[in-house]
């Protein structure tokens, strides 16, 4: 690069030279010459920031690797000074524990299939309770049968109370018994006697008797 950088040294002093005496038309050309070495003098200083910035990342790398290096190394000193027979301990008391776990497996085996004879009998016992369940079963719907007859009789009620009480009025928003009895022509007095209130508290969808 610096030879490169020195090549352009003449030219710059001829260019000098021949501004002083040379004539217009020189002078343009020698600016155009100046120009163009500025041009390549900064394409040379963008190289170098190039190279020196590869540079950096490549130390970065071999920082990086010394120091991966420098780790497996401390590993390797490590198991040579123990770390392999504390492996192996590991590795005996892990055997231990297998062991352990096998005969805990062949227990739960043995109590499966004593908890398959048991299901047996069960299923025995599931199925007299089946037939019991079915019979209750048509005993509720027996029950059911006769509730609907019973809500039927109450709906009939209900109505022959409509039909023995026509007039009345539902409390809607906004309702109270002076307004009620002021709608119908009576007294707040009357209202609570007809339907045995001790105060003039109402509630919405509340039916009130009308004389």
């Amino acid at each position: 690069m610096k030879k490169y950088c020195l090549s352009f040294l003449p030219i710059i002093f001829l260019t000098g030279c021949g501004l002083l005496s040379s004539s217009n038309g020189e002078k343009y050309q020698t600016e155009l010459s100046l120009h163009k070495v500025r041009t390549e003098v900064e394409d040379i200083k963008h190289e170098l920031n190039t190279y020196e910035i590869e540079h950096h990342v490549i130390e970065g790398k071999l920082i990086d690797q010394e120091q991966t290096i420098s780790f497996l190394r401390q590993q390797v000193a490590e198991l040579k000074s123990g770390k392999l027979d504390a492996c192996v301990q590991e590795l005996q008391n892990l055997e231990k524990k297998l062991q352990q776990v096998l005969k805990k497996q062949e227990k739960i085996v043995t109590d499966i299939r004593q908890l398959s004879s048991h299901a047996n009998d069960t299923t025995t016992a599931l199925s007299q309770y089946k037939d019991k369940i079915a019979q209750f079963e048509k005993a509720i719907q027996g029950q059911n049968v006769q509730l609907q007859e019973i809500s039927k009789i109450k709906e009939g009620i209900s109505k022959l109370a409509e039909l023995e009480h026509p007039r009345a009025h539902k409390v809607k928003v906004g309702d109270s018994l002076e307004k009620i009895a002021r709608d119908n022509h009576t007294t707040v007095e009357e209202l609570k006697r007809l339907n045995q209130m001790a105060t003039d508290l109402i509630v919405i969808d509340q039916p009130i008797k009308l004389p």
